[in-house]
């Protein structure tokens, strides 16, 4: 996934807190496999790592025990990204997404499905995680 995903009002964020073991987690993608990502999620973090990316809007977010599930939108300079994401809990140290987007580039669309695999590491995060580095647009 794009690891980086959106904005929600901060009333609906009020409720939302991290679901699965807090500290750093280890994301990884059948598309990207020698790229591992990092992120720190906790109370805190977990609407940033949802949230990095200010061009993205989630919608209609739903939580859950065994999962999380929201639209996602992202109108980029050079194409735009559309579709649902799935996010499936399975025990509090691991955690899968999927997500099939419709993208628009130069006037042609495509769909494509992304998978992620999320593992705890452990309970400390680093300034490398992803969701600690500052936000950047596209």
């Amino acid at each position: 996934m794009l690891g980086s995903l959106a904005l929600l009002p901060a009333a609906s964020w009020a409720q939302q807190h991290f679901p699965l073991r807090a500290g750093e987690w280890a994301m990884t993608s059948p598309q990207m496999p020698s790229t591992t990502f990092l992120y720190c999620m906790n109370d805190a973090l977990w609407q940033k790592a949802l949230t990095q990316n200010p061009v993205c809007t989630i919608q209609d977010l739903t939580m859950g025990a065994t999962g999380a599930s929201y639209s996602l939108n992202c109108p980029m300079k050079s194409f735009q990204m559309r579709g649902p994401v799935t996010l499936t809990f399975d025990g509090t140290e691991h955690m899968t997404g999927k997500g099939v987007f419709e993208m628009t580039m130069n006037g042609k669309t495509s769909t494509m499905t992304s998978i992620t695999d999320f593992h705890w590491k452990g309970a400390a995060c680093s300034a490398n995680d992803m969701n600690m580095r500052p936000a950047h647009t596209n």
